[in-house]
């Protein structure tokens, strides 16, 4: 109510409107605003119900100016913005040729009413976009005549391509909605979408058509004050990045993005930038900030309303972290809820859920399936023109030797080499098993010499690795070498499954009869086993034989071998079961 100069605070869904005080907050927590746009916010909350005509809100906001629509068009572009934060964006409805009326009506995820000379089309496709129909909302899109669309109609189309599992196809979409935005006089809205082409491309391996569009999106917010998209703006810088090997720069530019989505309040933004600051401090090193930062994400993602797009992207993040960082125990806690997420959230799992669920299989279930999955996440790749094909050449080829078509695995890890990607340490463990240590060692040197947070990750898991295979083909000094840096930052390096590969070098250093030998391989299947490792934990069974057969156990080795047995007959593994069958592990007659 309007009183003598005073308004009452208003309040809608979990905003409040307080004129006096010229602040519009959420949930207790302030909103920014340009103040046009709280002005406009302001006088359709006042006049709630009634349609507004535009001439009227232009005199109310422009008094002493001429100004066109398109400054209008822009100022309710923020408005719902501003409200999106609360989804309720479509409480500030347009009636073609009229004007604005703000409501909150009964149910706002009730198809819109069909404003006059609209079409029932726009709001339908609205609607199933809402309801997660993503190819119903994509085929009436793609129907309907380009002036029936607004700038935010053209933002949902490119999303729902995406969740189509189509996000190259997204690209034209996208570029057409940065054009609209600028038509309606709306840069922030052009900056987003800019933003979200840099994604596409940096996805395709495209980093110089990313880093274009980002400077596109930095021109268009020059004189432009949205947290949100300055926090975007600022994310993909940091990806940009890493992409080219500044790490320690990444980690500052995702910091200042997650500090610009904390002020905005934007949980999705939020979850995001605290998934990637989780992620390079990881590469650099810092796991406990590194974990924390990614386990709060991805906590915040599945208890939040995040769209589907930034909850993949989380998720993904996380599960890059975890797999790289040999983190096998975590990636089980993760990936079931990122799997359920994916499923509930698109139309068709993008070719990179695919590749997380094959190498989390892979490591700890079923082989065969794994191999399916692996199979379909390289079709998806392919069509996606994604960076990461290389990366499901290696997962393969990982899989293919653990079944044991070593054939298969080295034409994968030759493809994965092709396009640019390393193949460890999978590559180097065959090389050494066919007599090739010198080969081996070279690869994992290689594969330690770069810089990328791919690289730095996978640090202290080529490390151990290369200890192992040092330690087994008889370079001691490599490989005590090796164990005394690793060993020497514990806190870094806290995951069972490079435990468990100390462990077994410790096993293969110890002198011939040394019983520590068989205490560390006793300890390093535990590990194996707590990790979820079913393939690694029955290697070690057979090695464990082998020791405890030496000494004249055989009833201990027999309950090994069985186990290890067991264990290729669940997962599918040929390779586990020969070598369980080798000569020199039979019963003596």
């Amino acid at each position: 109510m309007r009183g003598a100069g005073y308004f009452m605070p208003t309040r809608f869904g979990h905003f409040e409107l307080d004129e006096n005080a010229r602040s519009l907050t959420l949930r207790g927590a302030p909103q920014s605003l340009q103040p046009r746009v709280f002005d406009l916010l302001a006088y359709l909350v006042r006049n709630a119900g009634r349609v507004v005509p535009k001439d009227e809100l232009m005199d109310a906001l422009w008094p002493d100016l001429t100004v066109t629509e398109a400054s209008l068009q822009r100022a309710v572009s923020l408005a719902r913005r501003a409200l999106a934060a609360d989804g309720l964006e479509r409480a500030i409805r347009s009636f073609v040729r009229h004007g604005y009326r703000f409501g909150l009506d009964p149910d706002l995820t009730e198809p819109e009413p069909e404003a006059p000379g609209g079409t029932p089309d726009v709001a339908e496709a609205r609607r199933r976009a809402r309801a997660c129909d993503w190819t119903g909302a994509v085929t009436l899109f793609e129907a309907l005549p380009p002036e029936a669309l607004e700038p935010a109609d053209i933002d949902v189309w490119a999303g729902a391509v995406e969740c189509q599992g189509r996000p190259a196809a997204a690209l034209p979409i996208h570029s057409r909605a940065v054009a609209a935005h600028l038509g309606a006089g709306d840069p922030v809205g052009a900056a987003r979408g800019a933003v979200a082409l840099a994604r596409i491309e940096i996805e395709r391996a495209a980093p110089a058509v990313a880093g274009g569009w980002l400077d596109r999106a930095e021109s268009l917010l020059a004189e432009e004050d949205d947290d949100a998209v300055r926090a975007s703006l600022l994310w993909m810088r940091s990806r940009l990045a890493t992409f080219e090997g500044r790490t320690e720069e990444a980690l500052g530019l995702a910091s200042a993005a997650f500090d610009l989505a904390k002020r905005r309040g934007d949980q999705g933004l939020v979850a995001l930038t605290l998934a990637y600051r989780g992620f390079y401090n990881l590469a650099l090193g810092h796991v406990g900030a590194g974990r924390a930062d990614q386990n709060h994400a991805a906590a915040i993602a599945l208890s939040s309303q995040v769209d589907p797009v930034t909850g993949s992207t989380v998720y993904c993040n996380i599960l890059w972290s975890c797999r790289t960082f040999a983190d096998w125990e975590r990636a089980r806690q993760w990936s079931a809820g990122f799997e359920s997420w994916c499923k509930a959230s698109f139309a068709e799992p993008p070719g990179a859920c695919d590749l997380h669920r094959a190498e989390i299989l892979g490591a700890q279930r079923a082989l065969p399936e794994a191999l399916r999955s692996i199979e379909t996440a390289l079709r998806k790749l392919a069509v996606e023109e994604a960076w990461t094909i290389g990366e499901g050449h290696r997962i393969r080829g990982d899989i293919q030797a653990m079944i044991g078509d070593l054939a298969a695995a080295r034409a994968d890890y030759a493809a994965a080499a092709a396009l640019g990607w390393d193949a460890e340490p999978g590559n180097a463990v065959l090389l050494f098993e066919e007599g090739e240590i010198d080969a081996a060692l070279a690869a994992l040197d290689r594969a330690l010499g770069g810089m990328t947070w791919f690289h730095l990750q996978r640090r202290g898991h080529l490390m151990i690795h290369k200890a192992r295979i040092a330690a087994r083909g008889g370079r001691r000094e490599i490989a005590t070498a090796l164990l005394a840096e690793i060993e020497g930052e514990p806190e870094r390096w806290p995951q069972p499954a490079i435990r468990a590969l100390i462990a077994e070098t410790r096993a293969a250093l110890a002198e011939p009869g040394d019983p520590e030998a068989r205490r560390f391989l006793f300890l390093a299947r535990e590990l194996w086993t707590s990790a979820g490792m079913e393939y690694q934990a029955g290697r070690v069974r057979v090695e464990l034989a082998r020791s405890l057969l030496a000494d004249g156990d055989r009833a201990g080795a027999a309950i090994e071998l069985a186990a290890a047995r067991m264990t290729a007959s669940r997962i599918g593994s040929r390779r586990l079961a020969d070598r369980a069958a080798e000569p020199d592990l039979a019963p003596a007659a």
